[in-house]
């Protein structure tokens, strides 16, 4: 819900031009990126259901917040800006304890359960991104108020799992730093951790950050679309990933990860190459689909792969990692595709940007030994 009523908001209400999207998807991305390496320290420390529960409750009240301003009328660009820091400053603690919990409970087939869990939560960002198509009819304050209670439901839900105790494994020092550079060692020396991370970096610098500034753009500037077409492609994507999850779920997961994971990405590349053809907005939101279905082969991989390499006496700081390689590159990604869209047009920088991911794509096939990864 989030996705599309932020977008809609910044692209279609205040009509902002390719920069100004740029620096607001960027304020969601930024905080995750700054703080979530502590994040994955509290996720080892802390009891990561009670991290969970208290944190989205307080997700909630930025989202009443803004709520309040669309109201009055009287919210700008600012206000969308601290709205997405103070999100973003929320996510960098609630992902990597989502994580560790995952890892506690997945048993031994843990792809099974990381596909599992892909294909749920991209089942409820596909139909997040459907109800905020509404906004159109009903308004943002009421989509914005029903975001909130979607929010503190799922605080109730995890209130009701049983209590779990800090990592066990995890040794205490006396300083945080110590402990966060401990999980950032373990990465670097770990082929089967630092192989995947230079993907993933790529992932958010050349499919994320693009994906979250030029579609709005495309949909409004190309297609004069408004909230229920911009819900529409961006419901695409996690159809896709659902698509493929189940699928994976169903043979019983891939043995060759790292080199899915490649192919998966060179497929994405083509599939935003042909978005940037120009495509009608059907062969737009097909398109967004496909590249879903190769997005659930690298997530569901790339995922695996880092869960069973992650050791367990640094596995929230580990996990982090993973998830700080998204939101290391999507700022990045975010506010290149503002620049490059507005010199050179937004269908034109979608071929920049799958050029770039096809390049390091071939890089890394021939430079590490990503492609035999199992």
């Amino acid at each position: 819900m989030q996705s599309v009523l932020f977008s809609w908001l910044v692209v279609v209400v205040l009509h902002a031009p390719a920069e100004q999207v740029s620096v607001a998807q960027t304020s969601a991305m930024l905080p995750t990126l700054l703080l979530i390496l502590i994040g994955g320290l509290a996720a080892d420390r802390l009891d990561p259901r009670s991290v969970l529960v208290r944190l989205q409750a307080l997700a909630a009240v930025p989202v009443l917040v803004l709520a309040a301003f669309v109201a009055g009328g009287s919210f700008g660009l600012m206000h969308l800006v601290l709205f997405g820091i103070s999100i973003g400053t929320i996510s960098a603690f609630t992902m990597p304890a989502r994580d560790a919990l995952l890892s506690r409970v997945a048993g031994d087939n843990l792809m099974h359960a990381v596909t599992m869990l892909t294909a749920v939560q991209f089942g409820a960002q596909a139909f997040g991104s459907l109800i905020a198509g509404a906004a159109g009819r009903v308004g943002g304050t009421a989509m914005l108020c029903l975001q909130a209670a979607v929010l503190l439901s799922g605080s109730l839900a995890l209130s009701r799992l049983p209590p779990s105790e800090p990592n066990p494994h995890a040794a205490r020092s006396r300083s945080p730093l110590h402990d966060i550079a401990a999980g950032l060692r373990e990465v670097a020396r770990t082929p089967k951790l630092r192989a995947p991370i230079a993907l993933v970096l790529a992932v958010g610098s050349f499919f994320v950050g693009p994906f979250m500034v030029l579609f709005p753009l495309l949909v409004r500037d190309v297609y004069q679309g408004g909230v229920g077409d911009l819900s529409l492609v961006l419901m695409m994507f996690p159809l896709g990933t659902i698509a493929g999850s189940v699928s994976l779920r169903t043979i019983g997961g891939i043995r060759r990860k790292g080199l899915a994971a490649l192919l998966a990405l060179i497929f994405g590349a083509l599939n935003l190459a042909a978005v940037g053809i120009g495509l009608p907005f059907s062969g737009m939101v097909a398109a967004t689909f496909l590249w879903g279905l190769g997005g659930s082969v690298f997530i569901n991989c790339s995922r695996t792969l880092y869960q069973e390499a992650a050791p367990p006496a640094h596995r929230g700081r580990v996990l982090s990692v993973y998830q700080l390689g998204f939101m290391g590159g999507a700022p990045l990604g975010a506010l290149l595709a503002g620049q490059i869209g507005q010199h050179i047009g937004s269908l034109h920088a979608l071929w920049v940007f799958s050029a770039a991911m096809v390049l390091f794509v071939v890089l890394s096939w021939m430079f590490t030994d990503l492609a035999g990864m199992e």
